[in-house]
């Protein structure tokens, strides 16, 4: 059979045999039409008209302007259209058809004959398990309509109870709102130091929202400038959270430079903080006498009669440090003694000894910032009689009276 052309519109189409054996694209049109078919010019460059050959055999040219996309069907999907017709339709014909859509990795298809099936029989089991389907109280539901009915919601790919897709999404918000704080931070900080400086700091001034403290402590951590980091103290006073408050006292005991540290107790006496209170008691404990010193300097601020106990404690501590050979680990020195022999080495006159390496000698500490922080506290004073500070908390705990606050001196 010749085949005929036959125009429509910029068409072209020409009738062809029917029945071929063709590979087969899908055309998705502009217009959101769609047209399957062997695409019989595949190498033209540029672009310019796709030439099809439908599944019917007819020959039709189209625009490229006409078409949005071409995907390519696989030939197991052409195979299926073709077999698709001869197996009937019944449970057992719908039922071999969707095995052999399994096995051929067809599952769309597939689950068009499992549904097909469970409506020429509604209780066909292997079908419904296939399709998701279990068996609840005598009725086959889908795991869907399972957890629906027992209040969960399909969120993010899985199925979560409401109140946690409202906790998931409170924490989204904040991630968002502290990202926010950290690009305005960093663009106040920018200003100081310019002719914006006023507005930086009345901008400053003004934050009082909780999500500012996470880019505030960041700021405030890498802060060379003593009056910058009491500027973001203020912050972090003001908006007074755990986490802000956290970071007030950790500035207390890190910072460099006294005045800061002093400007964040002033912030945090305000009020009574177990929770800071026990940060610094953990501190008297530290292999830096520093701290330990500076921990007491803050419980000193705080008064809260819980360190009274911790404080005796770290009254005297022993610290360990290393000690360089005067001249370096090789040098030589002299030695001059006394011994049976007279002046010098004990054998008498002079000797030469070569230095050793450094050592690590353990030395105890009379920490008096923690005896000012008793006394402030406690209102008595046995100086660093370890033993007396220790019989007098007894005696209070024992008769479980509140130190007096009257200072006394020992």
């Amino acid at each position: 059979m010749k085949p005929r052309l036959v125009l429509c519109g910029t068409a072209a189409v020409w009738m062809g045999l029917l029945g071929l054996d063709l590979k087969a694209e899908v055309f998705l049109l502009q217009n959101g039409g769609r047209l399957e078919g062997e695409l019989l010019n595949p190498d033209q460059s540029p672009r310019t008209m796709y030439l099809i050959r439908t599944l019917e055999g007819a020959q039709i040219g189209l625009e490229a302007r006409r078409v949005a996309q071409v995907l390519r069907r696989r030939p197991v999907e052409l195979e299926y259209e073709k077999i698709k017709p001869t197996y009937p339709d019944t449970v057992e014909g719908q039922w071999a058809l969707a095995q052999w859509c399994l096995e051929h990795n067809l599952l769309t298809q597939r689950r068009e004959h499992l549904q097909r099936i469970i409506q020429l029989d509604p209780n066909h089991a292997e079908a419904r398990r296939s399709l998701g389907y279990m068996q609840t109280d005598g009725a086959w539901k889908t795991r869907e309509e399972i957890m629906t009915s027992r209040g969960y919601q399909w969120f993010r790919g899985e199925w979560r109870l409401p109140q946690e897709i409202e906790l998931l999404q409170e924490k989204e918000a904040q991630q968002s709102a502290q990202r926010e704080w950290f690009a305005k931070v960093k663009l106040w900080r920018g200003w100081l130091g310019t002719n914006k400086e006023e507005a930086a700091i009345k901008n400053f001034e003004s934050i009082q929202d909780p999500a500012a403290v996470r880019a505030v402590a960041a700021f405030l951590e890498d802060e060379p400038n003593p009056a910058v980091r009491k500027l973001y103290l203020g912050i972090l006073a003001r908006i007074n959270t755990p986490d802000a408050v956290k970071q007030l006292a950790l500035r207390a005991l890190e910072d460099p430079v006294e005045e800061v540290r002093l400007t964040s107790l002033d912030y945090l006496k305000t009020e009574r903080r177990p929770d800071v209170v026990a940060l610094f008691i953990s501190k008297l404990k530290s292999k830096d006498n520093k701290m330990v010193r500076r921990a007491a300097v803050g419980l000193a601020a705080m008064k809260d009669p819980t360190a009274v106990g911790p404080l005796i404690d770290a009254l005297i501590t022993i610290h360990t440090y290393r000690i360089d050979p005067p001249g370096g680990p090789n040098a030589m020195s002299a030695t001059f003694g006394k011994g049976p022999g007279g002046a010098g080495a004990p054998g008498g006159g002079t000797g030469m000894s070569f230095g050793g390496g450094p050592k690590m000698v353990k030395v105890p500490v009379q920490n008096q910032e923690v005896l000012d922080a008793l006394a402030k506290i406690t209102g008595v004073n046995y100086q660093f009689n370890v033993p007396a500070w220790k019989s007098w908390y007894a005696q209070q705990r024992k008769t479980q009276q509140p130190p007096s606050g009257d200072a006394r001196r020992g």
